[in-house]
């Protein structure tokens, strides 16, 4: 099951507060030591709660739901994963730079599609442990260092040297993940061009 954003309504307050609000007018007007009174008065918030949740049926919102795989060491690599995802949206906010936010993006976008892969595939985990384990965290260390010295309104010739190199080294970022995905499909791929090929024997031989 991938990472997905799932719809969910979140009811409104007034209706309880609305029926709240009848029981305790009723109890000012008449007296409550009758059971007959009790029920009454329940019967009416009650239907002041339904009318009222129909008026107000309140928000929906969406809510993302987490990568999981079944398998109890790939659902941590994945949670992991989203964790460097959020961590790059969080870099993304702080840096001012638009073309480094736009590569933050695309390596986000990157991202999603090789845990996607991951969860609906979880025994080719062991592709990724390189990305994982060296060149997301790199990434992440790189753009944190470019966050924290952007932003500087007076910047040294080394400051300034040092943010044009981590600048520079996002496009072979963006390479090695787009080099990722594309490793982590090469199977498929393969049997792809496996079944075509005995697609066009099989042809040949029926002579269609």
């Amino acid at each position: 099951m991938t990472e997905r954003s799932v719809q969910k309504r979140i009811k409104s307050v007034i209706p309880i507060y609305g029926m709240g609000v009848v029981f305790f007018l009723y109890a000012l007007i008449l007296p409550m030591y009758r059971i007959t009174d009790l029920i009454i008065a329940l019967a009416l918030s009650i239907c002041c709660y339904i009318f009222l949740n129909k008026l107000f049926p309140g928000t929906v919102v969406e809510i993302e739901m987490p990568y999981q795989s079944g398998d109890k060491d790939v659902d941590q690599v994945l949670t992991t994963g989203r964790e460097y995802i959020q961590q790059l949206e969080n870099l993304k906010e702080m840096i001012q730079d638009t073309e480094v936010s736009s590569k933050i993006t695309n390596l986000q976008n990157i991202s999603k599609q090789i845990f996607d892969y991951i969860s609906k595939n979880p025994t080719q985990v062991r592709k990724i442990n390189t990305f994982m384990n060296f060149y997301y965290p790199t990434a992440l260390k790189f753009l944190d260092h470019f966050a924290e010295h952007d932003n500087n309104k007076v910047k040294g010739e080394n400051i300034q040297s040092s943010l044009n190199k981590t600048k520079e080294s996002l496009s072979q970022f963006e390479e090695a993940f787009a080099h990722q995905l594309d490793n982590l499909y090469s199977d498929k791929a393969l049997d792809i061009e496996t079944d075509i090929v005995v697609l066009q024997n099989l042809m040949k031989q029926e002579r269609l």
